[in-house]
Formats: C-alpha cells, sequence, structure tokens
C-alpha cells in the first residue's frame, strides 16, 4: 500500500487521467486475512456511488449526475477509494458528445482496474431503498473487546430465519486511521444467533484498521464459520466520505438480493 495516493497530499488534476485509478489485489488483501479461496462458499458485490460526477458537453457547459458501479467479488481487483474520487474529478473539464459517450469511457477504465465487467447507471436523483431489518443496537451488553473477536458469537438451539442490522459499526482506514462509520445487516438462516453476542462482536471493530471490503468478508467468513447457519448474506452500508459511499454485499447465496438500503443517517 506504500504506494497508493491514500493518505498523501494530492494536486487535484485538471484533465482527464485514467492512470489516477489505483487497483487493490484481493487475493493478496485475503491472503493476509488467512483466506485462500473464499470463491467456493461466497458470492457477493461491491455497489458504490458516487455523488460527485460531473463533465462537460461539447459546449463546455457542465453536466452532473449520480455514479452507480457495481462489481462481482470475484474479481482480481477491487478499487481504492480515493483513485476513485481523483479520476473522477479528472473528468470535470472533459468533454464528452453525449452521457453514452461519457459511460463508455468509464466503462473502459473501470473494467481495466478491476479486471472485471462493472455494471454502470447514472441517475439525477439518489435510489431510496429501504428494507425491514431489525435494529440490535437497543440491546444491553455489558462490554465489547477492544480487538475483533469472533470467540464471543453464540447460538441457541431454536432455528431462526431473520434479518437484523447495526448502525453502531465503525472501523478505521488501514492508511489514514480515518474512522468509517457503516450500517452493517446480517440475513440468515439457521440457529438462532444470540443478538447480544452478535453486537459485541460488531463493536469490537471499533478500532479495527481494514479497508471496507476487507471487514465485511471477515463478518462474513466469522459468522459462517462459528454460528454455521445454513445461508447467509452480509451487507454494509458505509456513510460517504469524498462524495463515494461504498456497500459491499457478501453472501453464500448463488442468487441474492443485490440491493442495498438506506436509513436515515444515508
Amino acid at each position: 500500500m506504500k504506494d497508493l495516493s491514500l493518505g498523501k497530499p494530492t494536486n487535484y488534476p485538471v484533465t482527464y487521467d485514467s492512470d489516477l485509478l489505483e487497483p487493490l489485489d484481493r487475493l493478496d488483501s485475503r491472503r493476509n486475512r488467512g483466506v485462500d479461496n473464499p470463491i467456493q462458499n461466497m458470492f457477493g458485490l461491491d455497489a458504490w456511488t458516487s455523488y460527485e460526477l460531473s463533465w462537460l458537453d461539447l459546449n463546455s457547459i457542465p453536466k452532473n449526475g449520480i455514479l452507480y458501479l457495481t462489481y462481482n467479488a470475484s474479481s482480481k481487483n477491487f478499487i481504492e477509494s480515493k483513485s476513485l474520487k481523483l479520476y473522477l474529478n479528472s473528468l470535470n473539464n472533459t468533454k464528452f458528445s453525449s452521457q453514452l459517450n461519457l459511460i463508455s469511457t468509464l466503462q473502459k477504465d473501470l473494467d481495466k482496474c478491476t479486471q472485471s465487467t462493472v455494471s454502470l447507471e447514472i441517475l439525477q436523483s439518489p435510489k431510496t431503498i429501504e428494507e425491514p431489518f431489525f435494529s440490535i443496537d437497543s440491546l444491553s451488553i455489558k462490554d465489547f473487546s477492544s480487538e475483533v473477536n469472533s470467540l464471543v458469537l453464540k447460538t441457541k438451539d431454536e432455528f431462526a430465519e431473520e434479518k437484523v442490522s447495526s448502525s453502531l459499526f465503525r472501523s478505521l482506514c488501514p492508511v489514514t486511521s480515518q474512522p468509517d462509520w457503516a450500517t452493517v445487516s446480517v440475513e440468515y438462516k439457521g440457529q438462532q444467533i444470540i443478538h447480544e453476542t452478535l453486537l459485541s462482536y460488531l463493536l469490537s471493530y471499533r478500532n479495527h484498521q481494514g479497508f471496507h471490503e476487507e471487514c465485511v468478508e471477515r463478518i462474513f467468513f466469522d459468522i459462517l464459520k462459528r454460528c454455521k447457519p445454513e445461508s447467509l448474506t452480509v451487507r454494509a452500508n458505509f456513510l460517504r466520505r469524498g462524495g463515494i459511499e461504498i456497500n459491499p454485499i457478501r453472501s453464500t447465496l448463488q442468487e441474492f438480493d443485490g440491493e442495498f438500503f438506506r436509513g436515515e443517517r444515508q
């Protein structure tokens, strides 16, 4: 990570430059966490929203939009978020003959960065999607670990099929140590997870350093290993930083709901 622009003083670009995009290797990230080949039992995607997309038409008139992009969790690379912000900023003074021409440029550059096929959509207003997840934030717990501790996760001998969430999640950027806030939702079927233990586990990330995608995958695999559900989907809706919002989803299901919900904080 020493070559990343993240955490360094930055001169903001004034001309289009696709080389500003910085890929992060998923395999290296997973190996560092002791995960050899998660694709065998994990499906998912990374859903990004950029609220600061702007470009020029052929008459030099500014055009704005909200960019939605998604790509598969099996892609070779994931995108470093500051580099995406810089890349999108480099489009601000670039002329495009049409929105389709802009999308074509974005498609080419983002596919190259992720080494996968990225789905793109430009809208003029934000999506508002909400799911009925039961919040566990008001539960009473005595304490939580200062380090991530999956051993606190426990189940009881009752079958459950439920959706639960917490908006108290915080982790830290592994480069800048800035806090990242999120609503984490867990949808599963199997032995009921004791909600207090799930909340304690999620709170133990409070001072953990990790990229958004890494945190969600660790949560997914920890719950899978400790609680052994029949099916599991973990979503994290991170609050936007630098005009960009990242929402990773990981699931045991090959076909899962790829939409993400927004609470009042988003």
